[in-house]
């Protein structure tokens, strides 16, 4: 088993070549040229070194890159082969990392420059292009996903290669090849390709350098894969209940899903809450797979979509809008969405919405246009004014019910004119009840009675007692 090094021969002004530099030709086997005359082989020629052009390897000097990295490759296989050039080992651009992408073995470098360089250099990377350059010791989650060419440096010993694989095998499959450049006794260095599962076996670790080249794979489980998954149950062979599915029978499914990711948010349980995300998503996509079969659109126009909107409506992030404050944000945002609806005003608003929160909307989308109560005291005047125009009427009538969703409606600007979401007020104090109701339960049953067949005394005894437990 041979070897290659591609030696950057500097000719001082005398067109000698430097000792250092010539221990390391007399090393190989042979040494290979682009040509067969100028003054590197003269050079090398006055210092007894042999020479070998590309030419006499059937390769003519202006052939290209692919043809030299095969033909040095297959001599490497049963010679130390070294590829003299002028200046930096680099003028042959794509020759190193050619030679890297083609086996497993190594390539050495020689004069040395900083592993960084190398990589750089063999590379051909400009340092405006989308780089990640990360030290060993600083990898965060999820470095690598976004597919840039990715440069981890500082990896000085095993047990840093063996951290740095961990963190890389969460966005790279294990037989992800790799480039490892690290330094050599002779002040040269050395580049091996392996894999990134065998990154810890490698020997080459003083002040090395890991070069991962920007990947188009999906990491394991990601969103592409969920997408597929979905795909294959609505296949003609897939699962008879998904097949049997439109967007109008999934309806009460997504309302269900929204509701149980509210409850886990409410839970303050992030597991639970993960859980009930992917329920919401397998929503989204299961809608995107049936409105893609019938030609409407597909999962990409959905995400498409959502990204356009927000962009359109983020003009502080991405534009020159200037929003300091969240209630400028806002108010952005609904000015934007006005413009983006040619016809009436509260068109666009979900009539299913619960009855509270589709208030709100209605309120404050009228509220944008400036029709508003000038202070908080003309609500109260309001709220008392419903009050007795409900008083007013037959208990149980349709009058008293108008007016009762009149009082609400304007309880609900009232709690919006104090900046609180009346729909989560509500939600809170249900909540609230739940728990001293369900504390009167445990009271009356540690008593060895049961609570429905209490009295009213007894049970705001109870209650009293609830409150002051729960409250405390």
């Amino acid at each position: 088993m041979g070897s290659i090094a591609i030696v950057g021969v500097g000719l001082d002004p005398a067109n000698r070549i430097p000792s250092s530099t010539l221990e390391r030709l007399r090393r190989a086997d042979r040494v290979v040229t682009s040509h067969a005359s100028g003054a590197l082989v003269e050079s090398l020629a006055e210092e007894n070194v042999a020479s070998t052009p590309l030419a006499e390897l059937g390769i003519s000097p202006d052939a290209g890159v692919d043809a030299v990295i095969e033909r040095l490759s297959r001599l490497a296989d049963v010679e130390h082969i070294a590829f003299a050039t002028a200046a930096y080992p680099f003028l042959r651009q794509g020759l190193l990392s050619g030679l890297l992408m083609r086996g497993s073995g190594t390539v050495d470098v020689f004069p040395a420059l900083t592993p960084l360089q190398i990589v750089l250099m063999a590379f051909d990377i400009d340092l405006t292009a989308d780089l990640d350059i990360v030290d060993a010791r600083a990898l965060a989650p999820g470095v690598g996903e976004r597919g840039s060419h990715l440069i981890v440096t500082g990896i000085g010993n095993r047990v840093v290669a063996q951290k740095v694989a961990d963190r890389l095998l969460e966005s790279y499959p294990p037989e992800y090849r790799v480039v490892l450049a690290g330094s050599l006794e002779d002040g040269g260095y050395e580049l091996a390709s392996t894999t990134l599962a065998h990154l810890p076996g490698s020997n080459l670790y003083r002040d090395a350098t890991l070069y991962l080249a920007p990947h188009h794979f999906e990491p394991p489980g990601g969103f592409a894969e969920f997408v597929r998954v979905i795909a294959a149950l609505r296949a003609p062979d897939g699962c008879p209940w998904d097949r049997a599915q439109d967007h109008r029978s999934l309806r009460r499914h997504m309302i269900e899903e929204a509701h149980e990711a509210v409850a886990a948010i409410e839970s303050g349980d992030p597991r639970e809450l993960a859980d009930e995300l992917g329920d919401v998503l397998l929503q989204v996509v299961l809608h995107a797979q049936i409105a893609s079969e019938a030609g409407d659109f597909d999962i990409d126009d959905v995400v498409a979509g959502i990204t356009e909107k927000i962009r359109r409506r983020h003009p502080h992030i991405f534009g020159t809008v200037v929003a300091e404050t969240p209630e400028a944000v806002l108010a952005n945002w609904d000015a934007i969405k006005r413009g983006e609806r040619p016809g009436r005003l509260l068109d666009g608003i979900p009539r299913s919405l619960p009855a509270l929160m589709l208030a709100g909307k209605i309120s404050r989308r009228v509220v944008g246009v400036g029709f508003e109560w000038d202070t908080i005291d003309a609500v109260w005047s309001k709220v008392h004014e419903e009050i007795d125009e409900l008083k007013a009427c037959e208990p149980g009538s349709p009058e008293a019910a108008e007016e009762i969703g009149d009082l609400l409606f304007t309880i609900v600007n009232l709690a919006r004119k104090q900046g609180i979401d009346p729909e989560e007020a509500l939600r809170g104090t249900c909540a609230k009840f739940t728990r001293r109701w369900e504390s009167m339960e445990d009271s009356a049953a540690s008593r060895g009675e049961n609570i429905e067949d209490l009295g009213i005394d007894t049970l705001e005894a109870l209650w009293k007692q609830a409150k002051e437990e729960t409250d405390s």
